[in-house]
């Protein structure tokens, strides 16, 4: 009898051995994108758990290695806690300073219940070294966008240092210019960029961007009024009529005169009242400088450090140089 009990008892737990053998779950990873990026970059993975006679709780982190270089790739699995089947992402940051070099990506899964851990196979990711540099894009776009000849528009430039770039010490900054203007016309528009008082360029020191305001100017008619005044003139008009009235004060009588005194004083009034209108209020117009014509203008904007560093790109899908435009229009005269 007791040969039977220990039997059923052996028998017994291999089943629950056997049961808790087959409770399993998968963990896969699938390839990092991109495998490779820039200091301030981030890749990613996603995350596939799948299980087999399984519905508890698994467990994801993620490790990188080394952790001795400066400032390491960060990696962060969310969510962090998730019930086969299931998928989660694997995100890697990295910063500015992060040390260039290759870091190993491992994912791990977690089940206490079971107990099961599962380790993805280990993928490399490679932190480039960049060279500093410095990108230029448009803060504020060009406002107004059209204006009549004559006039001009402003917006904002934002210079941004990239892997801790920063101006020579004790030399000039970054230079801003319009490398280009298009199209090609006589008295095209043309730019200024304005710079912290006192200097000439843009120092970047600390990885701190910087900003400058862009001024495209144009050239138009000046109205002068006025120009060549006759209120000298003026002056001569009433003269006859005084003459007049001294003649017929002098031949008669004391109340004669009384009246021509009136009228003289009469005479005098209205002539300062009518000499305003004795000037020339035509305008004269001059355009020694010329007139920009009606056009649609489009300028590139580009920046040069005292050691001939250009500005690399716009930090978006092409290498260009940022661009602006304006629209010029016919200059009205009031």
């Amino acid at each position: 009898m007791a040969a039977l009990w220990s039997m059923a008892a052996f028998l017994t737990l291999l089943s629950l051995s056997s049961s808790a053998s087959a409770q399993r779950f998968t963990l896969q990873a699938a390839d990092l994108s991109p495998v490779a990026v820039v200091p301030g970059g981030t890749t990613a993975s996603n995350i596939t758990v799948g299980a087999s006679n399984f519905s508890g709780a698994v467990n994801l982190s993620c490790t990188v290695t080394p952790t001795t270089l400066t400032d390491p790739p960060v990696c962060q699995v969310s969510p962090s806690t998730v019930t086969p089947p299931a998928t989660a992402a694997a995100t890697i940051t990295t910063v500015d300073g992060t040390s260039p070099a290759s870091y190993s990506i491992t994912i791990t899964g977690d089940a206490p219940s079971i107990p099961q851990t599962v380790n993805t196979p280990a993928q490399t990711l490679t932190v480039l070294a960049v060279t500093p540099q410095f990108t230029i894009t448009v803060e504020k776009a060009i406002s107004p966008n059209s204006v009549p000849a004559g006039n001009g528009a402003e917006g904002t430039i934002q210079i941004n240092p990239i892997a801790g770039y920063s101006t020579p010490p004790s030399t000039p900054g970054i230079t801003l210019s319009c490398s280009s203007v298009t199209p090609l016309v006589i008295f095209p528009p043309y730019c200024s960029f304005s710079y912290p008082a006192g200097q000439t360029t843009l120092v970047i020191t600390g990885g701190q961007v910087a900003t400058s305001t862009l001024t495209i100017s144009t050239f138009g008619t000046q109205i002068v009024r006025n120009a060549h005044p006759r209120t000298f003139y003026a002056l001569w008009m009433p003269l006859p009529m005084l003459a007049l009235v001294g003649l017929g004060a002098a031949v008669g009588g004391k109340r004669s005169r009384k009246a021509w005194g009136l009228l003289a004083l009469f005479i005098m009034s209205g002539a300062l009242f009518l000499m305003p209108a004795c000037g020339n209020s035509t305008p004269n117009t001059s355009s020694d400088n010329g007139i920009t014509p009606n056009n649609t203008y489009t300028f590139t904007v580009t920046g040069v450090d005292a050691a001939g560093n250009i500005a690399s790109n716009t930090g978006s899908s092409s290498s260009a140089n940022p661009s602006v435009t304006l629209t010029v229009t016919s200059q009205t005269t009031p």
